[in-house]
């Protein structure tokens, strides 16, 4: 006898990301419910949004990490998808996510990116792997991250051999100025926890998160675009702690911080 698919709700939150979000919304069709939790957009993400016959939520904007725990708090139903604005399901991802969960015996299910970069994928890579498919009451969203939210799931987990369409680090300037801003939110967070800069991080992390990315993530196998992209991976460790070394150095000499980074 086959077993009963759960309901599934699927939440997203946006600000301006109306570029891919139909695209975005129309991988998950079927799913029982979508909420939007929407920050400002001044672009067509409500309209969109709308269409795909969304509920839409207003929040101001707390934070990554607290903005989706209450976007997860809106879901109706227990078991969840969570997707950025520019992160797509592959063709039969949703189905197959709705088959596996519908087996009873796992709490969430990690799934990996398949980044665009310059216009085509980086499918060569060997990408970090997300929990984005969960049950409500078997997780738990870690709030005191500033940036790339943190979700613990409790075993077990399943794994899918689909990988989201992510076109987040598409151009390499875009991607730049994501982590541009995250790279701050890193530093303060660090200071939050009482780790401030360590000059031999300092002089270590770039060459040494390079090898990383490059060797350790396959990047290697993406011709030039794969050597860019490890490069800006590893400059986005060190621009942390150079933003950490600037910080502790301006107040040693009484500056204003906040002026500093605008």
């Amino acid at each position: 006898m086959q077993n009963e698919i759960p309901k599934i709700s699927c939440f997203v939150i946006t600000l301006n990301e109306g570029r891919y979000l139909d695209e975005v919304l129309e991988s998950v069709r079927g799913v029982d419910e979508i909420v939007v939790v929407d920050s400002g957009s001044t672009d067509d993400t409500l309209e969109i949004a709308k269409r795909h016959g969304a509920r839409i939520i207003h929040n101001d904007w707390p934070g990554y990490s607290k903005q989706k725990a209450f976007a997860l708090e809106q879901c109706t139903h227990n078991w969840v998808i969570n997707l950025d604005g520019d992160e797509v399901l592959p063709p039969g991802g949703f189905e197959m996510i709705q088959q596996r969960i519908a087996q009873g015996d796992i709490n969430g299910i990690w799934v990996a990116h398949d980044d665009i970069f310059m216009g085509h994928s980086l499918r060569a890579a060997r990408h970090h792997k997300y929990r984005r498919v969960y049950r409500k009451d078997k997780a738990h969203m870690n709030t005191a991250v500033l940036v790339h939210e943190h979700i613990e799931v409790e075993p077990p987990l399943a794994e899918l051999p689909i990988r989201f369409k992510h076109y987040g680090y598409d151009s390499a300037h875009g991607y730049m100025d994501k982590l541009n801003t995250y790279s701050l939110l890193k530093a303060k967070q660090r200071e939050e926890q009482g780790r401030g800069c360590s000059l031999p991080r300092l002089l270590l992390i770039y060459p040494l998160m390079f090898l990383k990315f490059y060797l350790g993530r396959q990047m290697i196998w993406s011709g030039w675009r794969g050597f860019i992209k490890a490069n800006i991976d590893a400059f986005h460790f060190f621009l942390t702690e150079a933003k950490l070394y600037e910080r502790e150095y301006r107040r040693k000499r009484g500056d204003d911080i906040s002026r500093s980074e605008g």
